[in-house]
């Protein structure tokens, strides 16, 4: 079925390729997503580790304000964190095994909300184009406000032997300034 262009064509998604709610694996890889955000949002990093791709690319460009014409508004060369597999499993060891971790120990208090979750069949046949909204609120220690960070999140999910795994992750943030004193969490 056609179904023309959609929002999500900017990402260079073939609309013909969607997989509609009910299609398998739609519900399967929605879970996926549901079931990430469980792991990070009771902090159980390291099991969250074994969801990760060993290729895995984890990446957050700058959003910066352009004009329409001039494109989707992210700078190319910059980003706000670019990590590989070995770099998040680094951070990991350092927030669960450091004592000087102070951004991260006592570690933050934070609820993903996933929406908008909308899947691609991609050339490779056990690879999957994810396409999600994620809202993140966050608490730290015994301060009043919350933090709020919004973003769009284009992922790569790749079936393997292991299960699903995340094998590229591009987030793309609502705000070009961001109202929160560190990323120091995953989104």
């Amino acid at each position: 079925m056609t179904t023309g262009t959609t929002p999500d064509s900017q990402l260079g998604v073939d609309p013909d390729q969607r997989i509609r709610v009910g299609e398998p694996p739609h519900g399967e890889l929605h879970e996926f997503l549901d079931d990430e955000a469980v792991l990070l949002d009771n902090d159980r990093l390291t099991e969250w580790l074994h969801t990760l791709a060993e290729d895995l690319v984890y990446r957050a460009p700058v959003r910066v304000t352009r004009n329409r014409a001039e494109g989707l508004g992210f700078a190319a060369a910059m980003a706000h964190f670019d990590d590989t597999y070995n770099s998040i499993a680094r951070r990991i060891k350092r927030a669960t095994e450091s004592p000087n971790a102070w951004a991260v120990d006592p570690p933050s208090r934070v609820q993903r909300h996933i929406s908008n979750v909308r899947v691609y069949r991609t050339p490779e046949p056990a690879e999957y184009r994810v396409l999600s909204y994620v809202l993140a609120v966050r608490s730290h220690a015994d301060f009043a406000d919350l933090d709020i960070v919004s973003a769009e999140r284009d992922d790569l999910v790749r079936r393997t032997a292991q299960g699903l795994l995340l094998a590229r992750r591009d987030i793309y943030l609502v705000q070009s300034t961001l109202g929160v004193p560190n990323l120091a969490f995953f989104l």
